[in-house]
């Protein structure tokens, strides 16, 4: 077995293709079906299965390629320590956090100068997760409610990542300043009934609310929106609303405003729990350090505990 073949076998796994993993590494296909075959054969299992589809992994390769993954992850550290050869990469996957984006424009700018590839991702949940696995991201910031937690920790353990606590907050409804609901302390599905529901992403709020809630007050029914101008256009002229999961720390816009989402019975409650994932025993060098510190502080200055 050689770093090479590891290398390959990696590229197959993320590609899900031979024939991309072949353009990606620079290598004819047939040359990358033989590698894959004599390791396969060292090994004395098959890692990948194949189809017209492409390949998947076996249940053995699985196993095989989180080991891998540590391996190549760690000789390409001491290439970096000894060698100076390893690229330096920082990579974020998070849902849509303005927060997110203020700690990563601060990282650019401190990090810039050591030569660094950054990148900033904002993608679904599973997304994110799948991300970290990946090792595209370093960090996924995401948050965790009633509804999705069983979901998410799942994902999590077959993943081999860990989720580190934030903090936690209420679910927020946000609307126009001259809604009619805008003076109200706090807001019930049930007042919203009457009022246009608007978002990105329906999945997202399959996240904040259980099938029976979702079914029950028609939140499966939402206009659908690709961009935050025409969110905030639709919010404004057809009294529409959306929900936050609490930790927003949007660039302001005195136009628009927050206002605390009514828990829905004694038993189901609008809390959230932010925080970030990491592969399982990952060593948080100085780079995610420093932008963990930094959503702690803009979460802080927002006026959330952190």
């Amino acid at each position: 077995m050689t770093l090479q073949q590891i290398k390959y076998i990696l590229g197959v796994a993320e590609c899900g293709s031979l024939n991309k993993a072949s353009e990606k590494l620079f290598i004819s296909q047939p040359s990358l079906t033989s590698s894959i075959h004599d390791l396969e054969y060292e090994l004395g299992f098959q890692i990948f299965t194949r189809s017209a589809r492409g390949v998947r992994l076996t249940e053995k390769g699985e196993s095989f390629i989180n080991d891998a993954r540590s391996l190549y992850k760690g000789y390409e550290e001491l290439l970096e320590k000894y060698c100076g050869k390893a690229k330096k990469t920082f990579s974020v996957a998070t849902l849509y956090y303005a927060f997110a984006r203020k700690a990563f424009v601060e990282v650019v700018k401190k990090f810039s100068a050591e030569g660094y590839d950054f990148a900033f991702r904002e993608m679904k949940a599973e997304d994110i997760i799948d991300d970290v696995h990946n090792q595209k991201s370093q960090l996924g910031l995401l948050y965790m409610s009633e509804a999705n937690r069983t979901q998410i920790l799942k994902l999590l353990e077959a993943r081999q990542l860990v989720f580190h606590h934030l903090t936690e907050c209420n679910a927020f409804v946000y609307l126009h300043k001259n809604h009619p609901l805008s003076q109200k302390e706090s807001i019930s599905l049930d007042e919203l009934s009457a009022y246009q529901f608007v978002t990105f992403d329906t999945d997202d709020v399959k996240s904040f609310f259980s099938e029976e809630v979702l079914n029950r007050h028609e939140l499966n029914k939402p206009i659908m929106v690709a961009d935050r101008a025409t969110e905030l256009n639709l919010l404004k002229n057809l009294n529409g609303y959306t929900f936050l999961s609490g930790v927003f720390g949007e660039e302001g816009d005195e136009d628009y405003i927050t206002i605390p989402l009514k828990n829905l019975d004694d038993n189901v409650s609008c809390i959230f729990e932010l925080g970030f994932i990491t592969q399982k025993d990952a060593r948080m060098n100085d780079i995610c350090l420093t932008y963990i510190d930094n959503v702690r502080r803009i979460l802080h200055i927002a006026g959330f505990a952190c």
